[in-house]
């Protein structure tokens, strides 16, 4: 697999910088992968928008410098991950061609699903297969994920990371580093024979809930919801009438409570809902396809309630998704809530530190 040759290249320090915070996480090469390093950095309220956007670039240039004073990792080599709403990923179905062809028809195809005008982007695309829908056409087809990044918000990341002093190696979807990590750690489970088995990864973030279709070891779907862990919050706080920081502690301390426990759960049921939409769209539009599995992660993940109602909604067994379980120990000393915290909310941050330059999903 990928991860195994990507584990012998020089080290990447994964960023994954969300709404909440900033989170690095260095693996040590070699083929017994090991945790070299890890550090979180909180952000305040406005730093970025739940979109993406960049609304405090003093404040966020600040932090990635204090993320790396801490010396906790030993490159300053960073690969970041790009999300938010100047990012556009769309499988389509196209007759088959060779990836050279592609890559020279690949802005006029794009022209046909990129809602951006195409000399704005950045385009990429990963060859997923033969189409299991073929319509009328008697042509072999081939299914194509056409992934867009806005030109202007990928030179704002780059110049991000060099006014902090690093060195940006590798800018990756995060929803690609997500089905990264999953391979790394799920490797045994996946099946990549056509109609193989289709896992479903879910990251609730501060900002925005990605919703992720694995293919075998392809991530052929991917979805970012506006309902987040910031969204439930503020519900909170404008029905309660408290301040944001107060319908935090309240979301986090008092889910028991009849009146914030009644809203934690209509937040919860919603989201629930409108994943099972997402999903019943992504299968449908995909062909018959198998869901062996729905992983979720991210610190959301813990909102009371949510696991029981995504088990309800959903067509398959619910779990977290262990970003460290094929880690095999710490480089370093580094305390055991650290290491817990990796697990559940470094898989997007993991899956960029297995990158290397020239690495497509």
């Amino acid at each position: 697999m990928k991860w195994m040759k990507q584990l012998f290249q020089r080290p990447l320090v994964g960023l994954d910088i969300g709404v909440s915070g900033i989170k690095g996480v260095e693996l040590q090469s070699g083929k017994t992968p090991r945790l070299l390093g890890y550090n979180r950095i909180a952000l305040p309220w406005g730093t970025l928008s739940g979109e993406g956007e960049i609304l405090d670039r003093e404040t966020l240039v600040s932090a990635l410098k204090k993320l790396f004073e801490s010396k906790s990792f030993s490159t300053k080599r960073v690969a970041i991950g790009l999300a938010g709403n100047s990012i556009i990923t769309k499988k389509v179905s196209i007759p088959v061609m060779k990836p050279e062809e592609l890559r020279e028809q690949l802005y006029w195809e794009a022209e046909q699903y990129i809602p951006f005008n195409v000399n704005d982007v950045n385009l990429d695309f990963a060859i997923l297969g033969t189409s299991r829908t073929q319509g009328e056409s008697k042509d072999p087809m081939m299914d194509v994920l056409i992934v867009a990044a806005k030109k202007d918000y990928v030179q704002s990341i780059v110049g991000l990371a060099r006014d902090a002093g690093l060195q940006p190696s590798v800018l990756d979807v995060q929803a690609f580093a997500l089905g990264n990590a999953f391979e790394f750690n799920y490797g045994a489970i996946v099946d990549t024979s056509p109609g193989g088995a289709t896992s479903i990864i879910v990251d609730f973030g501060a900002g925005t809930t990605k919703v992720s279709v694995v293919e075998g070891d392809k991530t052929s779907f991917t979805r970012e919801l506006r309902q987040s862990g910031t969204a439930c919050t503020k519900m909170i706080s404008e029905r309660l009438g408290v301040s944001i920081s107060e319908a935090e502690k309240l979301k986090i301390q008092d889910a028991e409570d009849d009146a914030v426990g009644g809203l934690i759960a209509e937040y919860v049921a919603g989201l629930a809902d409108e994943i099972s939409r997402t999903l019943d769209f992504a299968v449908t539009s995909g062909g018959e396809q198998s869901i062996q599995g729905v992983y979720v992660c991210g610190g959301a993940s813990r909102t009371a309630g949510l696991i029981a109602a995504l088990e309800e909604k959903l067509p398959a067994p619910v779990q977290p998704l262990k970003a460290a379980q094929n880690i095999s120990g710490s480089g370093r000393k580094m305390s055991a809530q650290a290491i817990r915290e990796v697990d559940y909310l470094g898989a997007v941050a993991i899956g960029l530190s297995l990158r290397t330059s020239g690495d497509t999903a």
